[in-house]
């Protein structure tokens, strides 16, 4: 199925680019600071977090993943209830809401294509 991954393709572009998160982890959109700027200190508004490793990204890459939509909930699940100490309930809700959401992102963009996050859109990264 078609995910966002992490990628360093296209790192550097903008002087506020990281990437924490190894290559091709799925990752997924987390909270945000009120207030913050999308070019804030933070980075919250224009990074997407790994669904393993819990760190940021700024880059992310459109790819088919060998995944089931079974195991992609089950890593939200995990994310949720051993990183943020969710209930079962709850962590099993985000998976499942979560996941749909994460597929339906992902079939708005070509595989390959480089993605950023500025705010609350994502859109396509132009290699300079």
């Amino acid at each position: 199925m078609k995910l966002l991954v992490a990628t360093t393709e296209t790192q550097g572009q903008r002087k506020n680019d990281f990437c924490f998160v190894p290559e091709g982890e799925i990752v997924h959109s987390t909270l945000e600071c009120d207030g913050e700027a999308i070019d804030g200190v933070c980075g919250c508004r224009r990074s997407m977090s790994g669904l393993k490793c819990y760190k940021g990204t700024t880059t992310m890459k459109c790819v088919d993943v060998e995944i089931t939509e079974a195991e992609l909930k089950g890593l939200i699940f995990d994310f949720y209830c051993k990183g943020w100490k969710m209930s079962l309930i709850d962590a099993t809700k985000a998976g499942e809401v979560e996941g749909a959401e994460l597929m339906r992102l992902a079939g708005y963009f070509a595989v390959g294509a480089i993605v950023e996050k500025r705010g609350s859109n994502l859109q396509v990264r132009t290699p300079k």
